[in-house]
């Protein structure tokens, strides 16, 4: 199966733009990005799933955000958890801004059309607000992960420091303070200071021996395109197809920027919501089409093990362009990616095929008006 679209073209389009089909952003990205926020919104992971129950009650097509459905209904959709605990859960939604009750004077959850008018009176729950905070989710997603790659780093840098004033001197009550600080949970901030404090004690000046700058100049590609990816292969190649396998995939990566995956993926680009500004967007833009075309969430992680988060991203934008091949989409995405195929498969080469067969088809199928004709 196809997707087909009737809009204008990424490039065309102008203010606010709306999704293929103008709906709201889909329930599984909405969870998803809530998911990733929820520390940051103080709301914990038993309020996220009671979200999700309350999205599932409503209809795909609808003029409105509000649930009707009664406590009862939302309690046998979360697995059964008590009537207390679901009001205390809605009662954090509606503290984080995420949620609006709208009381009717009775207490139920109904509403009521005028047959003459057509005005309808809606008492419920009304989530607009989840819907609207969608992109400041995704924002606050996006800091939340660099903030823990960020920590991830300073923490291993700690260890080294750690080990390289171990071993100039055997007893160091502040090293001692600083591995029983590292069995906690620590923020970027609190491992730069504890950094600052070793920094005093140790020889090591600056950066330690055991790290490494990058050079900007070394860079493969320009601000614009996509850098050099790196991929495990469980099979070992020879040195001849080890070496061929090198060079195709440097130069593909070299190339391919990301106006060039836009234009050699029309059917993932269609259902962009903006221009690509960054592959953070191709990753993000990925995760929604994934569960559209029948690729749970397990088995999407599963791929990012394996290939990385952009390495997976690029496989789900190259197979919408074949859908109309595929049977089974999911069993395909696994097979690829995790099962059998996953040792001789490369993203990086199927988005390759995909740009010199749009490049081939954009030179077979010239303008008839030149540009400077026009001007003429």
């Amino acid at each position: 199966m196809a997707f087909q679209h009737a809009s204008a073209p990424v490039r065309a389009r102008t203010g606010e733009v709306l999704s293929a089909d103008n709906t709201k952003p889909d329930r599984f990205a909405l969870i998803d990005a809530l998911r990733r926020a929820a520390s940051a919104l103080a709301l914990s992971p038993s309020v996220v799933a009671t979200v999700d129950a309350l999205l599932s009650c409503l209809p795909p097509k609808r003029d409105h955000d509000i649930v009707f459905a009664s406590n009862a209904t939302l309690v046998m959709r979360r697995n059964g958890i008590s009537d207390r605990s679901l009001r205390r859960h809605l009662a954090d939604l509606v503290s984080a801004g995420l949620l609006v009750r709208i009381d009717s004077p009775n207490g139920k959850r109904y509403s009521k059309r005028d047959p003459q008018v057509g005005s309808v009176i809606r008492f419920g729950l009304d989530l607009s607000p989840l819907f609207l905070a969608f992109g400041r989710m995704q924002a606050i997603a996006q800091t939340q992960a660099i903030e823990a790659q960020r920590a991830d780093y300073l923490r291993t840098r700690l260890r080294l420091m750690i080990r390289s004033v171990t071993v100039d001197r055997e007893e160091c009550p502040l090293v001692a303070e600083a591995e029983r600080a590292l069995r906690r949970k620590l923020t970027s901030r609190d491992l730069e200071n504890w950094i600052k404090l070793l920094s005093t004690t140790s020889t090591v000046e600056g950066i330690t021996p055991f790290e490494t700058t990058v050079d900007d100049t070394m860079v493969s590609a320009s601000n614009g395109q996509i850098v050099r990816h790196q991929q495990k292969s469980e099979e070992e190649l020879n040195d001849k197809a080890s070496s061929q396998a090198t060079t195709h995939t440097s130069t593909t990566a070299q190339n391919i920027t990301l106006d060039d995956l836009a234009v050699a993926c029309p059917q993932a680009s269609g259902f962009l919501l903006e221009k690509l500004r960054s592959p953070w967007d191709v990753i993000a833009h990925a995760k929604r089409l994934a569960p559209m075309i029948g690729i749970d969430i397990t088995c999407y992680d599963a791929a990012e093990a394996r290939h990385g988060a952009f390495g997976t991203a690029l496989t789900i934008w190259g197979m919408l362009e074949s859908l109309d091949r595929v049977q089974r989409p999911g069993a395909y995405f696994r097979s690829i990616t995790t099962g059998k195929r996953s040792s001789t498969f490369d993203p990086w080469i199927l988005i390759d095929r995909l740009m010199r067969k749009s490049r081939r088809r954009n030179q077979s199928c010239p303008r008839t008006i030149p540009l400077l004709a026009l001007n003429a």
